[in-house]
């Protein structure tokens, strides 16, 4: 019968207090785990209720209590997406943690197997020389040097054995590491979107005093300010249109044929609130746009929304036409000429996170949507141009008066081509 030991009693809580702060230590990771990822959850529910208020209000009638309503929900929204990235980090940094603890465990157990397989090596070193020529013609019976024979034959599957899980550890060991390395871009790209997150919280609530201070929290004020950007919007697009039909047609030869998927989307969730021209040209012409609709398409884009590049390229322009011609015109925008012929203009951001000459890959961000330039609320306009067709300059008027709204993309009127043909 197998006897067993009673450890004494001291013994037992010296090893309980050694080892105790390991699984206390685990249990606590594990639950901030679990309250940050309810946290995340929660904060999840909370934006996208707060994206749909605030969808409801921006199709209600352009009113200053509307605009201020608005505001207010996109703040809220805001604070809530800048409090969720908060916690996204933490949560990556519990990550982070448990894969460096994995790796420490990974790296341990690789040494080990490594002084292992050592041992093994030096004792097959040792037992060669007992199964050599003078052990076979020695007078050991038959069964001993059967016997010498087979501990060798172990050793050398031991010896395999080992080596099968060192490679397993070092697979492992590997996967860990790029983990680590995803999750570490991943931190680096959440603590970038925390900044911006910042800069937009301000930049709303800058909006909101400036409209309170501007209108003097009248609706009289406030009609007569959008009355305002009307015709300087009117006047500022008669001005695109005389200059752009001014100039030679673009060659429409390069750019790649009609077919979905050409293009990706630059929003997540795309939803269309204004589509391409509005004209019998337009209609008769799909692909060409005649400067007198729409010249692209108008994206469904909360202040903050990640907008994307919708292929690879270069960046050719950025500029905000709201230093020269507040509220009439593009606002913040960017221009992108892709690989394929054809290029694409981001307007009305609130951020832009590129600059001229950067390359992009496809889906790559391109800064943040707003409410900058023309808008009745934030959107996100969005042209597409044959690339040989359009430039970044200033459009001139028919006096030789340069426009006040400052360099945006300008392109001949057939440059102009219908987004969704691509998309």
């Amino acid at each position: 019968m197998r006897k067993f030991i009673a450890l004494p009693s001291v013994f037992i809580a010296v090893i309980v207090i050694l080892i105790w702060p390991y699984f206390s230590h685990a249990e606590s990771v594990s639950d901030q785990i679990l309250e940050t990822r309810t946290k995340i959850e929660r904060l999840e529910a909370d934006i996208a209720k707060t994206q749909k208020d605030l969808m409801g209000v921006e199709k209600e009638a352009d009113t200053l209590a509307n605009n201020i309503k608005a505001l207010d929900l996109n703040q809220k929204k805001l604070e809530s997406q800048t409090k969720l990235t908060e916690n996204k980090i933490v949560s990556t940094n519990y990550s982070i943690e448990d894969l460096i603890s994995e790796i420490e465990t990974d790296t341990k157990n690789i040494d080990k197997q490594t002084v292992r397989l050592a041992v093994l090596l030096r004792n097959i070193h040792f037992s060669i020389f007992d199964t050599g020529p003078e052990v076979i013609f020695s007078d050991l019976t038959i069964s001993e040097k059967v016997d010498r024979i087979y501990a060798v034959e172990k050793l050398q599957k031991k010896v395999r054995d080992v080596m099968v899980e060192l490679r397993s550890e070092k697979i492992r060991l590997t996967n860990e590491k790029d983990e680590l390395l995803i999750e570490r871009d991943k931190l680096v790209r959440l603590k970038s979107n925390l900044v911006d997150q910042g800069v937009l919280v301000e930049a709303n609530k800058k909006n909101k005093q400036s409209l309170l201070v501007t209108t003097k929290n009248k609706e009289s004020n406030y009609k007569i300010l959008l009355e305002q950007r009307i015709a300087q919007k009117t006047a500022f697009e008669k001005d695109l249109h005389d200059y752009e039909a001014r100039l030679r047609n673009a060659d429409l030869s390069n750019i790649p044929s009609p077919g979905k998927g050409v293009l990706a989307w630059p929003v997540d969730d795309p939803y269309i609130t204004q589509y391409f021209g509005n004209t019998q040209f337009a209609k008769d012409n799909a692909k060409v746009y005649n400067g007198k609709g729409h010249n692209g398409v108008d994206l469904r884009a909360s202040i903050g929304s990640a907008i994307k590049s919708v292929a690879s390229g270069v960046v050719k322009g950025t500029g905000n036409t709201d230093l020269g011609c507040p509220g009439g015109s593009y606002g913040k925008w960017v221009l992108i000429t892709h690989n394929n012929g054809l290029s694409s203009l981001y307007a009305h951001l609130s951020l832009v996170k590129v600059n001229v000459g950067d390359q992009l890959g496809t889906g790559d961000l391109v800064g943040y949507s707003g409410s900058t330039g023309y808008v009745t609320g934030p959107h996100l306009h969005f042209t597409i141009y044959a690339s040989n067709g359009v430039r970044v300059d200033t459009l001139a008027r028919a006096d030789g008066t340069k426009s006040s709204c400052g360099n945006m993309p300008i392109s001949p009127l057939n440059g102009y081509l219908n987004p969704l043909l691509y998309l």
